[in-house]
């Protein structure tokens, strides 16, 4: 039978007319572990000191958001409606950076800080950035950005708490459904389906809704108001804004942050804080799967549950790591930065170790075939999704955002897969190029067009491979050189050199980890476009 949409079977969510920061401290509120006056529990944890280590309680937390706030509009003239750029590594002070712009007005454009100049000067310029909140030790790439943007001349360098402020402003409230649904919190960067990376409008509406929406399947949480998690989640990512930033807090659970991921610190942190729950990438558990001293180096009997997203993950896998830690499940979820991010996940209490995941409350999905009829349960087509968290669009860009969103409302992903009758998703194939690399996504499009800046670049082509030993896919660049007499081993030298100059240009996960391969011509339909299925 055919069906028009899949509704989610679970009870919609009834949101809030209200702006972020009001539903984010009004939540953690609710929980006596952060509110009560003797040791409250920290609401975010730096890892990075093993001695004595920094934290924020939801009472520090709110005094600086407050008064970062305050010092934003007062001494770094920050106004309603500005673009303030956060350029960041994960920190106990993310969060608050992120809470403090909202509550004077501005939205968020999230970089990743391992960006190049030219990465950087791009998203700069999409989104009109006029403030910019880094570290020193990122400085000198944006300095490499202001001498390339001749619309800029210098900028002043401040430290966040130089800026604070104690004096009232003008803090933003919106309360109405008009108003959170129309005003732009976030703007992470996407590739969508093809093409270069573009600016996701995220609403106020669009968060909180998505928070809600996950949270009514979250089904795992430890005894006596004991749950902690682990932040290894780069929080620019949309997987890390939604879960570390907002979902965690919202569930009255601890952060413990990590600035920069390395496995040895992951496992002895949840050994050491007790980690209840943990946010992960698919090769990260994989790798977890395959250490011989695993169990016997780490206690890792406090952890009960880890959520897996950006990349289905083998049922082959969920059973060789859960077989070496039967106390801990396996939750997969689905998710895109153009959902907020997440559309669907696995409750500990109706998982299906196949599946990425049921469809969350609020959602309705639609599967298209090939000439986008549409297709019932168990058919395999174009998945469509539509509800209260899918973007508002792409930055600036009308016809992307036309070809994303349908005239229903409904977001085309791009990814291959069903649904079957329990409303459990699958993802078979995707209909997108983009890569995939550790969850990162890495556009075809904007590394061919880098390679074809090169002198010696005749035509080329990237395709994603999967590299069993990252055990994530790959990028790899077939080459067509310029007219050249040179011998074999000659040319490989030149496709060695124009890798390494490629590399020098991207930021590190863009990298063509995949090598090249030279050949004579790419093949190409009469339109034009470029047949990757044969490369494959």
């Amino acid at each position: 039978m055919v069906l028009l949409s899949i509704k989610s079977s679970l009870a919609d969510i009834q949101e809030p007319s209200v702006d972020i920061p009001t539903f984010f401290f009004d939540s953690l509120r609710r929980h006596n572990v952060f509110t009560r006056k003797e040791n409250p529990r920290p609401v975010f944890i730096d890892s990075t000191k093993v001695q004595q280590p920094e934290s924020l309680t939801l009472g520090r937390l709110e005094t600086m958001c407050t008064r970062l706030a305050s010092g934003l509009y007062h001494n770094a003239g920050v106004r309603q409606g500005d673009v303030i750029a956060v350029v960041l590594p994960n920190s106990i002070y993310y969060p608050v950076v992120l809470i403090a712009s909202l509550m004077v007005g501005a939205s968020c454009t999230l970089v990743n800080p391992a960006y190049t100049a030219r990465e950087l000067h791009h998203q700069l310029r999409d989104t009109q950035t006029r403030h910019i909140i880094t570290t020193a030790a990122l400085c000198s790439t944006l300095l490499i950005v202001d001498r390339i943007c001749p619309e800029n001349t210098t900028f002043p360098v401040r430290t966040i708490f130089e800026i604070f402020d104690e004096r009232e402003y003008p803090r933003l409230r919106l309360t109405t459904a008009e108003a959170v649904t129309s005003t732009v919190a976030f703007i992470p960067y996407s590739s969508g389906t093809t093409g270069h990376p573009k600016g996701v409008l995220l609403s106020h509406r669009n968060i909180v809704a998505n928070v809600l929406q996950a949270v009514s399947v979250s089904d795992t949480h430890a005894p006596d108001n004991t749950s902690t998690c682990v932040g290894v989640l780069p929080m620019f990512h949309s997987f890390g804004l939604t879960f570390l930033c907002m979902i965690m807090p919202y569930k009255g659970v601890s952060t413990v942050v990590m600035s920069r991921f390395e496995m040895s610190r992951l496992l002895e942190i949840i050994q050491e804080y007790r980690v209840s729950e943990v946010m992960l990438v698919p090769p990260i558990v994989n790798a977890m799967a395959k250490m011989p001293d695993l169990t016997e180096k780490y206690d890792l009997t406090s952890l009960m549950s880890v959520t897996v997203g950006a990349a289905p993950l083998s049922s082959d896998t969920i059973a060789a790591i859960e077989s070496r830690l039967p106390h801990m499940r396996i939750l997969q979820g689905y998710g895109l930065s153009e959902a907020s991010p997440a559309i669907s996940l696995n409750p500990l209490a109706s998982r299906n170790t196949q599946s990425i995941g049921r469809l969350l409350p609020s959602i309705e999905a639609k599967v298209l075939g090939s000439e986008d009829q549409l297709l019932g349960h168990d058919e395999t087509g174009e998945l469509c999704f539509r509800g209260p968290n899918i973007m508002l669009g792409y930055h600036n860009n009308q016809s992307e955002t036309s070809r994303a969103i349908d005239s229903d409302g409904f977001l085309r992903t791009g990814d291959i897969g069903h649904i079957n009758q329990h409303q459990h998703v699958f993802i078979t194939d995707r209909k997108k190029e983009l890569i995939k690399f550790n969850g990162f996504q890495v556009a075809p499009a904007e590394l061919e067009g880098l390679l074809m800046q090169h002198p010696l670049v005749h035509d080329c082509a990237v395709i994603g491979v999967y590299d069993k030993g990252r055990q994530t896919e790959v990028p790899k660049a077939y080459l067509v050189l310029v007219g050249t007499d040179s011998g074999p081993e000659q040319n490989i030298q030149i496709g060695q050199k124009i890798v390494e100059w490629l590399n020098s240009q991207v930021a590190y996960f863009k990298q063509l980890r995949g090598g090249f391969e030279l050949i004579d011509a790419i093949p190409k339909s009469a339109s034009g476009k470029i047949l990757r299925r044969m490369l494959r």
